[in-house]
């Protein structure tokens, strides 16, 4: 009767050194998770959609670490139920966890903000790279039509601030001037109208945006139903109280039998 005694107190001790094992490598993932966070959100972007991104990514691929807190300290509070400590301490996490459920749902139109802002960054920048060549052609076109002959030609291209400019190869220096100003103009006539072609007919990369909100809805989903299991899934101190009423009913109920 003794051995047996002293095996329960054993096994009792292991139960609450394993519980606050568990409880301490919850605490050192959720450290992880929020250095981790910390890293990828300084310094702020707030405009900037490829922070923004990159926040998103790491949130997904970072999420399970605060997850799998959760669960160890559920573990923990599971064999060492007596401690109303930990009980206390693993119901505000589980508050949390609803906080967090509803963050990852929300991370699904941050993504589809972040890649549409993603998109018109892009196409901002390939509008004003057309600009800026449409600039260059205007200039070169105002110095060619202008020029008198090749010296002057080369006079007007030198003082563009254009680089690589030149003054025209052996051959063209060869043309008569009017037969190498129609050429060079009909030149940038064939450019500019590349340039116009390309901005009206640049399309929309919508399968770029459709293939990253596909990687990014299901495991923000995943990870909010899995956060928001653990926020409903226990009941705290209520649940607690509830299992002592269930005991205290059946041991009535076995006394009522042997009586």
């Amino acid at each position: 009767m003794a051995s047996s005694a002293k095996a329960l107190r054993d096994e009792q001790g292991l139960r609450l050194d394993l519980a606050l094992r568990l409880w301490y490598v919850a605490l050192a993932l959720l450290v992880v998770f929020a250095a981790t966070l910390l890293n990828a959100v300084l310094p702020l972007r707030l405009l900037d959609p490829r922070w923004l991104q990159g926040l998103i990514q790491v949130l997904l691929s970072q999420g399970f670490l605060p997850l799998i807190a959760l669960v160890l300290m559920q573990l923990a509070v599971v064999l060492n139920p007596d401690s109303n400590r930990l009980r206390r301490r693993r119901d505000r996490f589980c508050r949390l966890a609803l906080v967090a459920a509803l963050g990852f749902v929300l991370l699904i139109p941050l993504q589809l903000a972040s890649s549409w802002g993603s998109l018109n960054l892009l196409a901002n920048g390939q509008n004003q790279q057309r600009l800026q060549g449409l600039a260059v052609i205007g200039q070169l076109r105002q110095a060619i039509s202008t020029a008198s002959s090749h010296q002057d030609l080369a006079s007007r291209l030198a003082s563009l601030p254009i680089p690589q400019s030149g003054s025209g190869s052996a051959a063209d220096l060869a043309l008569p001037f009017p037969q190498r100003q129609r050429n060079l103009l009909e030149g940038l006539a064939r450019s500019e109208r590349q340039l116009t072609r390309s901005a009206a007919t640049a399309p929309i990369p919508w399968p770029a945006l459709i293939e990253t909100s596909l990687r990014v809805i299901p495991t923000a989903l995943a990870l909010a139903g899995a956060f928001a299991a653990l926020a409903f899934g226990q009941g705290g101190r209520q649940a607690g109280k509830q299992a002592l009423a269930e005991e205290a009913y059946f041991e009535a109920l076995g006394r009522d039998a042997g009586g």
